[in-house]
């Protein structure tokens, strides 16, 4: 497949690449609950994130200290640490969908992060954009259909849409932030999708180890300098840009190492290395293994500080 990309740029008029989506996420403890008018749920904190979302009647919560009122269509979202208790607002009761998740996604994180704890209306702008996902989500929770392939898919799609309409809500500088956000998330993103392409040029347009572009050439595409293209990076991603380029370059290595039977001097090529001596230097670098017996599976020695 990697000769077929690289083949397939000749005589290409232009192109633009999409960056590699990778994200990992865990659902859990998703549930819709039906309480009487003495139900109760005591002061507690957790380490996921968690959307609260009324159906029917009236949930009174207090979340830090702060109380807030959830009618119907009203929601809240929990971040982790937040130290919050419930209980019911009706005389009748009321019905409530939860859902709690944990996402690898480090600005999508920073954006979640600079969620306030107010509750979001359901007949706001907002609410109404969100709600849609929501209801799905929870149609799922009620729903006596068998949770197979069909339904999982359905609900992480579904969870996909309610990240992707909070995102919106955040980035638009909607009145849900705190002092918490960071500087420029969305900076860091765009710094990571330049990594992302510098990471394929190698593979795609033949560029040696040398060429690929590297944090001064980011820090000057957006017109900032490279210690602060260095500093906004690290703040959102823990790493600076040139340490995520490596991971990348490392992770994708052992993957055709793994799952390709191309020959470590063409994978050494791919990825831009001026020869295969270097590629395994580093290589032996990155895992204490070298190519050839990271591929044969051969026990790596100890990682070289």
């Amino acid at each position: 497949m990697e000769d077929n990309l690289r083949t397939g740029t000749k005589n290409s008029v232009s192109e633009r690449f999409v960056p590699d989506l990778r994200s990992a996420h865990h659902i859990s403890f998703m549930h819709a609950r039906e309480v009487n008018a003495d139900w109760v749920y005591p002061s507690h904190e957790h380490k996921q994130y968690e959307i609260n979302y009324v159906l029917r009647g009236c949930q009174k919560m207090i979340v830090n200290g702060a109380s807030c009122r959830l009618e119907e269509g009203d929601f809240v979202l929990i971040r982790p640490g937040d130290i919050h208790s419930s209980r019911s607002g009706s005389i009748g009761g009321f019905i409530y969908f939860c859902l709690h998740f944990e996402i690898d996604d480090p600005p999508l994180l920073h954006l979640l992060d600079a969620f306030r704890h107010s509750a979001i209306a359901g007949d706001s702008p907002e609410g109404i954009a969100i709600r849609p996902a929501l209801d799905r989500l929870a149609a799922y929770a009620v729903s006596d259909k068998s949770f197979d392939l069909a339904v999982r898919t359905g609900i992480q799609a579904a969870f996909y849409e309610l990240l992707s309409q909070l995102c919106s809500l955040l980035s638009s500088g909607a009145d849900t932030k705190d002092d918490r956000r960071p500087p420029h998330p969305e900076t860091a993103h765009r710094i990571e999708s330049l990594i992302h392409a510098a990471a394929k040029q190698p593979i795609y347009h033949g560029h040696s180890d040398g060429e690929r572009p590297l944090v001064g050439a980011i820090a000057r595409k957006l017109g900032i300098s490279e210690s602060h293209c260095n500093r906004l990076f690290k703040k959102v991603y823990g790493v600076s840009p040139r340490q995520y380029l490596s991971t990348m370059i490392r992770d994708e290595a052992q993957r055709l190492l793994r799952d390709t039977s191309l020959s470590v001097d063409h994978i050494s090529s791919l990825l831009g290395y001026r020869d295969i001596a270097h590629f395994s230097r580093q290589f032996k670098r990155w895992t204490g293994a070298s190519p050839r017996d990271y591929r044969s599976g051969l026990p790596p020695i100890q990682p070289s500080s």
